[in-house]
């Protein structure tokens, strides 16, 4: 009787581990994700007196648009771009799944971050720079999975209020 009281409860802790590895190894069944996050900071600005807008070209027909974060910043978005009012921020997220092919094979595939300096007496401004997937893949899981985390920061870096074109204009940089 005393033998089976310990068994019952072993039983129990191999099943869940059986189980969580079963999800693990089943690529159908990794709730693992990643994610392309753009923060814009439009906090700091007097040039962008009309806040800053950007633009992400390249965006996968399979990625899932997050959102446009922190709704009451945002003058307007899209499903790949949103501008912030002056002197707020926000971002625009993409949920990425491991069996996007993109993060598959995320050899030569890339996205463009296009920041524009909105300027109510002038032309925006226009700051743009093209990040290779290959370099925000990082491997997670058991066995390793590709997971694409691109964590990337817009603002602005510059004083002249008529030059707003990188250097010294909106910076659009790596966070992580």
């Amino acid at each position: 009787m005393r033998f089976t009281k310990f068994l019952k409860p072993l039983g129990l802790g191999i099943l869940a581990l059986v189980l969580a590895g079963l999800l693990t190894a089943c690529p159908g069944g990794v709730v693992s994700w990643g994610i392309v996050n753009i923060d814009i900071n439009a906090t700091n600005t007097n040039r962008c007196d009309d806040g800053v807008k950007v633009v992400v070209e390249g965006i996968q027909p399979e990625w899932e648009f997050g959102e446009a974060l922190l709704s009451d910043n945002v003058r307007e978005s899209g499903p790949n771009w949103v501008w912030i009012k002056p002197g707020q921020w926000g971002a625009i997220t993409w949920d990425v799944f491991i069996n996007s092919p993109a993060v598959k094979q995320p050899e030569g595939k890339e996205i463009t971050v296009k920041a524009y300096c909105m300027r109510t007496s002038a032309q925006p401004g226009l700051s743009q720079r093209t990040l290779a997937l290959a370099d925000y893949i990082v491997r997670r899981g058991m066995p390793a999975y590709n997971v694409l985390e691109m964590h990337v920061q817009v603002r602005d870096s510059g004083s002249d209020p008529d030059y707003t074109v990188t250097p010294p204009g909106l910076t659009i940089e790596r966070l992580r």
